[in-house]
Order: C-alpha cells, then sequence, then structure tokens
C-alpha cells in the first residue's frame, strides 16, 4: 500500500510538472515575456526572499504586466530554444504590495489566462481552467496505467502510436479530452492499449458523396476492412429498400452515439435515409489522434470526427478537410510522381477516399470519413517522433535515453557519437525532401513531431520517413500557375493554395519548431549531447541544401532573424478553434536557432571572474587588463560610476542600486549581451558591454547579420591623463575581432556624444545612418577588421589569452 500511495505520489508531481513546464513554454514563445534570471539578489530583498530557499541559481523571470507581478521559475534544464524544464515551486513577486507567495497550478493557469487572453473574461477562465484540469487528470490516469506496464519496447507502429503519456508539447492541453468520461477515457485512449469494434451505418447514397483516386468504387474498399454476411441487408432494409441504394458508413463507437443523440441524427433515422447497423469487423485501434484507428492487417486506417475536444480543438472532419485530402491525393497522382522516384526514402502518406455525408443540405460530420494508406506491418520498426519529444519512462530511464542506449548497443558506438550520426541520418531524409517539394512543386506538408513517422532499419537508424495527414500538404500561392491544368479538371486543387508568407510561417512552426526544435532540446536532455552540437550539424545541412537548390524555404530557415511559431496558446485563450478557424490564429516569433551557429560564447557567456586579457601599451605607459564583472564586487562601483555626471546624461543608467543589480541579473545569463571590466594599471577604469545585435534592439534598424557584435564603452575617469581612450578601446576592439565567429563590430552611440563617436571612429569605425530608437537618437557605424588593422597594423599580431569556451 505504502508503494502504492509512493507511485501515485510521484505520478501526480510527474504531471504537475508537465503541465506547468508546458503553460511557461508557450507563454514564452508566444508572448516573449521571459529572461533568465541569475542568482540571489542582495538589494531587492523581496525577491530575495522568494529565491533565498531554492537550491536553483538560474530562473526565468516572467514579467506578467496585466497581473502587474513577476513570476521565478528555477530552471531545471536550459534549452537553447524554448524547450526548458522547470523545477517547483514557482514564486510570484508582487513589488506593489510587497509580497511574495508560492504559485500553484490553479494560480499559474489563472495567471498565464491573463496574459493571453484579449479581453479576460470568468467564462473564459473557467473553460481554460477545466482544460488544463482535463489535460492534468489524464496525464496521471495516462502515467498511472504506464507504471503498471513491464512490457519490453518494441518499436512497432502500434507501441509507438499508444505510448506518448505527456502528448505533443506544443499543444497547450496535451491531454484535454472534455467530452469523455473516465470510463470512455479508459475505452478509447490509445494509451490503454483497448480493441475497438467499429460501429456501421447505412446511409442513402442521395446523401453522400464520394471522392476518390482508387481505381476501386468505395464498397469495394469496404471490404478490406469488414466482411458482410451474405444475408446482410434482410436484417436492416424494409421492402422496397435495396442495400445498392446505400453507403455502408463506418463511425467511431463515440461518434455514432452522439450522431444517434443529435437533432438531424434522428430525423435521418426517421425517414430512413440513415439506418442503425451497430459494431461489425473485426477491433481497431487508437492511434495518438484517438480519431485515426489502426488495424496491423488491413492496408487502410479510417480518420473519424470525434465531437470531443482533444487539446485545443474539436476534432472533426469538416468539408474542407475532405476536399484538401482528396487534392492532396489527386496532386500526387498526377503531379508527383518525379518526386517520389528522386526520393523513395520519403513517403507522403495519402488519403485516397473521402466520404461526405449531408442532410437537407447540411454536411453531418460526424459521418465525414477519410481513409489513410496503412504502409506500416507489425513487424515494421516505426517511431512517431513525437515519442522522441518527450521525458516517457522506459526501463528506469526517459524513452529518448532508452532508445539511444540501444542505438549505441547495435552500433557499438558511444552515446555521443551515436546520436549525432542518427541526427544527420534522420536531417539528410528530412530536409533535402522538404526543400524539393517547396522549390519545384510549392509543396508544404505539415511535418510536426506528430505527423512524423520514422522507420528504422536493423541497426535503429532512419531508413523511411513518412509524413501524414493530407490536409496539411500545402501549396504556395506562387506555384498556382503550374497547377492550372490540374486545377480546371479538378477545381478540390484550389484548396490548397495560401499565400507565400503565410506558408512560410506554416512551416516554420511545423518544421523548424516543432521538428527540429524540439527533437533538438529533447537530445539535450539526455545529457549526452549537446544541443549546440546539433545545431551546427543542422545548420551545414541547411546551409549545403541551400546551396545545392536554394529556395524561400532554407533562405527563412537560415537569414531570417525569426521564426515563425503558431500561437496554440493564445488561440484557446481567446476562444479560437484551430481547426475550424486556422485563418484566425496568428504567428509569434522565436529567435532562429541556427543563428547559434555564429553564436560566440566567448563574448556573450565568458566562463569565471578571471582577468583573460592583458596588453602593454609604450606610448601611453599603460597595461590595459580586461575581465568579465563580477557582480558580487562590481556592482557597487558601477553603481558609483553612471551617477557620476558625465555618465548621467549619455548612459542614463543612474538607477538606484537594486534596479541597476536586476539589470544585470537579467543580463548576465543571457544571450544578447555580457558586461567587462577594463583595467588601467590594475585600476578599474572602463566598463564595456559586447552584444548580440541579432538579440538586440539594434537589430530592428538595420540588416543584421548573426555574425555582428556590438559594443557600448563608458570611460570612468574625468581625469584625462587616467581615461587611457584609445588603449582601452583597442583592447575592446582586439577582444572582439579575436573572436573567429565575428563579421563585423556594430556601434550606436547617442548622437549626443560627439566623443564616443570620434573614439569610435579613431579605430575605424564609419558611420552608415543615424538612427531614431526608443531612447535615444542614435550613430548606427560599422568596423570591419580590415578597416581596423588599417589603422592599427600592429594590432593584427595581438594574442588574446582567453580560451574559447566550449560548447561541443
Amino acid at each position: 500500500m505504502e508503494k502504492i500511495l509512493e507511485q501515485q505520489t510521484n505520478v501526480a508531481e510527474k504531471a504537475l510538472t508537465i503541465t506547468s513546464r508546458i503553460l511557461l513554454n508557450g507563454m514564452l514563445r508566444e508572448l516573449g515575456n521571459g529572461r533568465f534570471y541569475e542568482g540571489v539578489p542582495k538589494y531587492d530583498t523581496l525577491t530575495a526572499r522568494a529565491l533565498q530557499n531554492s537550491n536553483y541559481l538560474l530562473y526565468i523571470r516572467f514579467e506578467l504586466k496585466k497581473s502587474d507581478l513577476f513570476l521565478f521559475a528555477p530552471v531545471a534544464y536550459r534549452s537553447e530554444s524554448s524547450f526548458h524544464d522547470y523545477a517547483m515551486p514557482l514564486w510570484a513577486v508582487d513589488h506593489k504590495n510587497e509580497s511574495i507567495f508560492e504559485v500553484d497550478i490553479d494560480q499559474l493557469t489563472a495567471l498565464v489566462y491573463k496574459e493571453l487572453s484579449e479581453q479576460f473574461s470568468e467564462q473564459g477562465l473557467e473553460l481554460f481552467t477545466k482544460r488544463i484540469q482535463s489535460s492534468f487528470r489524464n496525464l496521471e490516469l495516462i502515467m498511472n496505467a504506464g507504471a503498471q506496464e513491464n512490457d519490453p519496447v518494441s518499436y512497432s507502429f502500434l507501441e509507438s502510436e499508444q505510448r506518448l503519456p505527456a502528448g505533443h508539447n506544443l499543444h497547450p492541453f496535451t491531454k484535454a479530452r472534455m467530452g469523455f468520461s473516465k470510463e470512455e477515457q479508459l475505452l478509447y485512449g490509445p494509451e490503454f492499449n483497448k480493441e475497438i469494434q467499429l460501429e456501421y451505418f447505412l446511409v442513402h447514397k442521395n446523401n453522400v458523396v464520394e471522392n476518390s483516386v482508387l481505381e476501386i468504387s468505395y464498397n469495394e474498399f469496404l471490404k478490406s476492412i469488414v466482411s458482410l454476411p451474405s444475408d446482410f441487408g434482410k436484417n436492416y432494409l424494409k421492402e422496397g429498400e435495396s442495400l445498392s441504394d446505400f453507403y455502408i458508413v463506418p463511425c467511431h463507437p463515440w461518434e455514432a452515439s452522439y450522431l444517434l443523440s443529435i437533432k438531424e441524427g434522428s430525423e435521418m433515422i426517421e425517414n430512413r435515409t440513415l439506418i442503425y447497423i451497430g459494431a461489425l469487423g473485426e477491433g481497431f485501434y487508437s492511434t495518438s489522434s484517438i480519431r485515426s484507428m489502426y488495424s496491423p492487417h488491413i492496408p487502410w486506417m479510417p480518420k473519424f470526427s470525434l465531437n470531443v475536444l482533444l487539446t485545443g480543438s474539436i476534432r472533426i472532419n469538416t468539408e474542407k478537410d475532405l476536399k484538401r485530402g482528396y487534392a492532396s491525393a489527386l496532386w500526387r497522382k498526377h503531379a508527383a510522381s518525379a518526386f517520389e522516384k528522386d526520393f523513395n526514402q520519403f513517403k507522403l502518406l495519402l488519403e485516397p477516399v473521402t466520404l461526405g455525408v449531408y442532410h437537407n443540405d447540411k454536411n453531418i460530420d460526424s459521418l465525414n470519413l477519410l481513409v489513410r494508406e496503412n504502409p506500416f506491418l507489425p513487424e515494421d520498426k516505426i517511431l512517431l517522433l513525437a515519442r522522441l519529444c518527450q521525458d516517457e519512462p522506459a526501463d528506469g530511464k526517459t524513452f529518448i535515453q532508452k532508445f539511444f542506449s540501444d542505438v549505441s548497443d547495435v552500433l557499438g558506438m558511444g552515446l555521443e557519437e551515436s546520436i549525432t550520426i542518427w541526427f544527420e541520418k534522420y536531417i539528410k531524409l528530412l530536409i533535402a525532401p522538404l526543400n524539393h517539394l517547396y522549390s519545384q512543386y510549392g509543396m508544404a506538408p505539415e511535418a510536426h513531431q506528430q505527423n512524423l513517422l520514422i522507420q528504422l532499419d536493423d541497426q535503429l537508424l532512419p531508413q523511411t520517413l513518412f509524413v501524414r495527414d493530407a490536409q496539411g500538404y500545402l501549396l504556395r500561392e506562387s506555384s498556382r500557375d503550374q497547377y492550372t491544368g490540374l486545377a480546371k479538371e479538378y477545381p478540390e486543387i484550389e484548396d490548397l493554395f495560401i499565400k507565400d508568407e503565410r506558408l512560410l510561417d506554416i512551416i516554420s512552426y511545423h518544421v523548424l519548431v516543432s521538428n527540429f526544435s524540439a527533437l533538438i532540446a529533447s537530445l539535450g536532455k539526455t545529457g549526452w549531447v549537446s544541443e549546440r552540437m546539433l545545431i551546427d550539424i543542422l545548420y551545414r545541412e541547411f546551409d549545403a541544401v541551400h546551396h545545392e537548390m536554394p529556395s524561400a524555404f532554407t533562405n527563412y530557415a537560415l537569414q531570417n532573424r525569426y521564426w515563425g511559431t503558431k500561437t496554440n496558446f493564445k488561440a484557446v485563450a481567446n476562444e479560437i478553434d484551430g481547426i475550424t478557424s486556422a485563418g484566425a490564429i496568428s504567428y509569434a516569433r522565436v529567435p532562429n536557432l541556427l543563428y547559434k551557429y555564429f553564436f560566440s560564447d566567448q563574448l556573450i557567456n565568458p566562463k569565471g571572474n578571471d582577468v583573460f586579457f592583458r596588453r602593454y601599451f609604450q606610448k601611453e605607459d599603460v597595461t590595459i587588463s580586461m575581465r568579465p564583472i563580477n557582480l558580487d564586487e562590481d556592482l557597487e562601483m558601477l553603481h558609483e560610476w553612471f551617477n557620476r555626471e558625465h555618465a548621467v546624461k549619455i548612459w542614463q543608467m543612474n538607477w538606484p542600486i537594486d534596479e541597476l543589480e536586476t539589470y544585470y541579473r537579467l543580463m548576465l545569463p543571457g544571450d544578447e549581451a555580457h558586461s567587462y571590466i577594463i583595467s588601467s594599471n590594475d585600476e578599474p577604469s572602463c566598463n564595456i558591454e559586447v552584444y548580440w545585435p541579432c538579440r538586440d534592439i539594434v537589430g530592428d534598424y538595420y540588416d543584421v547579420m548573426p555574425t555582428d557584435y556590438g559594443t557600448h564603452q563608458f570611460i570612468a575617469p574625468t581625469d584625462p591623463k587616467k581615461k587611457y581612450v584609445s588603449p582601452s578601446t583597442q583592447s575592446m576592439v582586439d577582444y572582439v575581432f579575436a573572436q573567429p565567429e565575428v563579421g563585423k563590430m556594430v556601434g550606436e552611440g547617442s548622437v549626443d556624444s560627439f566623443a564616443s563617436m570620434m573614439n569610435k571612429a579613431h579605430v575605424g569605425f564609419k558611420i552608415e545612418k543615424i538612427i531614431e530608437m526608443p531612447h535615444k537618437k542614435a550613430n548606427l557605424n560599422f568596423c570591419y577588421r580590415e578597416w581596423y588593422w588599417e589603422k592599427f597594423p600592429q594590432n593584427k599580431d595581438v594574442q588574446i589569452t582567453a580560451k574559447i569556451a566550449e560548447h561541443d
């Protein structure tokens, strides 16, 4: 009994952690309202009270503007993207009311909803909370069931579809199933591996619209799903009725009950356009979507409507879905034969049969049917990408650790090498065909983690990729001309076209964020490989594909400062259905992960506080040294410096010391900038900040490159004999240009600081233009190595003693 209670407690804690993580990371992606915060402050005593008993030194501080609070979440795992892990508890700091409080899951839900909602309402909060609670309860239920299982991992298709205890980690309510009772959850939830008999109806042919690209009729197709007795019609038909006048239509058993309970269903039953048959045939199993059903013996997977609120939407097959499914099948039949020959290890699963049912000219979506190809045999090794993107337990490890331990054993290699080999193989199978599809055919399938299946070879390496959900095989508007003939013959093709700009954001969310970013974070969480190593591999593959066949897709991935990400959380907070109102969903911006290929750890994340640069300038008889700031020792000195008369006007950092401390506690652990102290003859005399313009506001004012690095320089002494302006500036430029990631240096000094611009010009900077920033009017200026070395040729060989920080 004690062991069971302990297990239930652990499961509840795990469900709480997953739910909180999804909420926090979703808010971070869509609002960008969180920044890393390091340590326990000395002068902000209120925040210190909240953090002083924590075992963590790194947090994300979320600014909750609508609640006038700061929320501190301890960071258990820091990702290069927005897929962090958090520890509990969370703390809210309320400076206005001088209070702090621990935030539970209900309070977190309410705070997140308030930030995301455009018009707060108690009714909206109640619905949002119910969905979170549904997801949380189901997580507990599913993980409790999983804890009882002792079956070995087989890597079969069905196992991969059914063992997803945490679900899709970009959905707000990853396991919400509002409409299922607990009993129905246990019966229909894929995690419980129950065999389910489909239920069937006879639907009069005048009420059915069939579309198929198969050469066989729908009834011939139906024989592969269910065998009917020879006297089948006698049991259900009345005199004058013929079986040939009806379609036999399968339905999910939950939806069958729902249909019979609604007005339209009752009317159709009454006028004999709908005849209920009941359960027939062999059993099917729910896949991860719940409404797509699988049998290992049948080459088709029926995809049904379910009027259940699953994750963020009611999952029905709309008329638009039917059209898009049919249009995608037409596209492959008529346009894609060459693609399939060139990329035979990349498969788009189609839904070549669609059925729509109508009553009094109204579509009855409960009976709308999509039929998907099923190429997966019981003996195949198939891995759903979403399974690699969550922390499902397996033999005392997370599933991803278990999987790559097996890969390592099969390959006879170390874990890091095995992961990188697997990852390289995977991205090669994915990027080139996606780019070819987009460039040559204008096609962009939604290859996100829940739609991407990986067939593994005998070494558990990726062999073939499958993408599903044909309603998402979209065409860019600019490719319309090449489909003019096909569209005339099959007007359904028109439903696939979407504006290029919108489509690129859709690809970004599905491929760059939900697929690559999530997978890299998950691999990094194993502790066996660094995310930065995988990002470098991904960058090089995108770069190689771009050079071979440049397209708007590869250009977007490589060059866009930000990637688009779908605002799933905002949508549900504002009651926008992501299925029926997809066009109303906006896209937020997240930093381009591939830019990290050019990130200088030494400049922005230096290690330690020791002096790493020392240089003697004979003319001035001064030794200049440089070190990262030590906040505990330097804060008071910096505070005094920024309150000096000559600093106040230009720098405007004469804040109270607690605000200055907060500024540095947010800066130092981040990826935007770092602060350094320069000493002249061992006396601190200068503060410099090195920043990464692509993550800084200045990047909004010019065509920023990821190889750009900027600097701010503050000379503290007022005595001209102690300023040592030229040696300090040269040392700063020497240090930045010593880093191989740097292309050019950037500055944006205030136009009011003539001396600052003259100092920059002295070492080779040139003004590009004047820019109007929110806090100042500034001279945007640039400097390349060649310009600097032209001014100071002797500095070309200056040695920097700092060790470049390792990230591999």
